[in-house]
C-alpha cells in the first residue's frame, strides 16, 4: 500500500509539473512547433515580425549545454548560451568545459555572461566594474566578443530592478525595453514558470517572445528535478575521479584506494 502511495505521488508530480517535457525528445518537438509560427532572433533584432528569442541561462551542465546547442543547429536555430565565471557546478577554466563551450560557438551559437550579483556588494559603480572584469575574462577566454548579460537568481538582490537596457556595453536581458516587448516564459526550477511551453507555442498569439531554458533541466528521460541536478553532479564527479585515475595512469604512479 506504501509502495502504491508513492507511486501515485510520483505520477502526480509528472503530471502536475509536466516532467515529460524536459526530455530531448520533447525539445526536438519545442523547435518544431515554434518553427511554424516564429522566426528565431538574436538579442538586438528590429524585427517586428513574429519571432521567438531563445536563451539558456548554463547554471549547472555544459554538457547538456552542448547536447542542446546540437539539437537546435539540426533545426537550424541560433540561441544564445550564458555562462558563469562563478559557478558551484562546473569550473568555465577547465580544459573540458572551455572545449564544449568552444563546440557551441563553432555550431553558430551566441555566448553571453551569466553574471552573479550575491558575489559582489551593489552600487552601480561597482557593478560597472565587476561587469567589465568578468566581461573581459569571459572575451579573452573565448575570443569572442561578450555583448549580452543575464543576472543569474534575478529575483536576489533587486537585480530586476536594474533597467539599463546596456549595461558594460552589453544588452541587460531584463531590461524595460526588452521586459515590455516581449513575453517572457521560463523552466527555472525545473518546472515551467507563467505558462507551459507548448500550449504556449500551440495556442498564444504573442508575436515576441522571449524563451529562458537552462539545459540541465533537458535529459534523455523524463525525470524530477532533483534527480536531473543530482545526475548532473554525479556525472561530473564520475568524469572527475576519471581524469585522476587516468592522470596517474599515464605518470605510470600507483593509484592506491
Amino acid at each position: 500500500m506504501q509502495v502504491s502511495k508513492k507511486k501515485d505521488l510520483m505520477l502526480n508530480k509528472f503530471k502536475k509539473y509536466h516532467f515529460d517535457d524536459f526530455t530531448e525528445s520533447h525539445y526536438n518537438l519545442l523547435l518544431k512547433t515554434a518553427k511554424k509560427k516564429y522566426t528565431f532572433e538574436n538579442f538586438g533584432t528590429k524585427s517586428n515580425n513574429p519571432h521567438i528569442i531563445l536563451r539558456h541561462d548554463v547554471d549547472i551542465s555544459v554538457h547538456r549545454a552542448l547536447a542542446l546547442a546540437k539539437i537546435e543547429k539540426k533545426h537550424k536555430i541560433c540561441s544564445t548560451y550564458f555562462f558563469r565565471l562563478r559557478s558551484e557546478f562546473y569550473n568555465i577554466f577547465e580544459k573540458p568545459v572551455v572545449s564544449k563551450i568552444n563546440e557551441i560557438i563553432k555550431l553558430g551559437h551566441n555566448v553571453g555572461l551569466h553574471f552573479d550579483l550575491l558575489f559582489y556588494e551593489k552600487s552601480k559603480k561597482n557593478l560597472i566594474k565587476n561587469l567589465n572584469w568578468e566581461k573581459k575574462i569571459l572575451s579573452e577566454l573565448l575570443n569572442e566578443k561578450i555583448s549580452v548579460i543575464s543576472f543569474h537568481n534575478p529575483d536576489t538582490k533587486n537585480a530586476l530592478s536594474i533597467s539599463d537596457y546596456k549595461l558594460s556595453q552589453m544588452i541587460n536581458v531584463y531590461s524595460k525595453k526588452i521586459k515590455n516587448s516581449y513575453y517572457y516564459i521560463s523552466d527555472s526550477n525545473g518546472y515551467w514558470r507563467y505558462s507551459r511551453l507548448f500550449d504556449l507555442l500551440k495556442n498564444s498569439n504573442e508575436r515576441k517572445i522571449q524563451i529562458l531554458i537552462h539545459p540541465e533541466w533537458w535529459q534523455k528521460t523524463a525525470m524530477s528535478p532533483r534527480m536531473r541536478v543530482t545526475r548532473c553532479i554525479d556525472e561530473r564527479s564520475k568524469r572527475t575521479l576519471e581524469t585522476y585515475d587516468s592522470i596517474l595512469k599515464a605518470s605510470k604512479r600507483k593509484n592506491i584506494k
